[in-house]
């Protein structure tokens, strides 16, 4: 992977901001990120994308995806 597909997700349980990777991203619906060794599946709402795992909610903002993704779709 190269950074292009890189965003920072932040996890609302403790606030902490860590990198993942872009494996899957549908406009305004679905962002499929790689955490670590672990996917996550996140869903839209409201300019946020939201997903968990092992009990902790996380978040990427949409103006924080890579500009390839932001102009996926026209």
């Amino acid at each position: 992977m190269d950074n292009q597909d890189a965003v920072e997700v932040t996890c609302t349980d403790n606030g902490k901001k860590v990198t993942g990777y872009i494996l899957n991203y549908r406009a305004k619906d679905q962002l499929e990120i790689s955490l670590n060794t672990v996917k996550i599946r996140m869903q839209y709402k409201s300019g946020i994308f939201v997903g968990s795992m092992a009990g902790m909610e996380f978040v990427v903002q949409e103006e924080a995806l890579p500009r390839q993704f932001k102009d996926f779709h026209r």
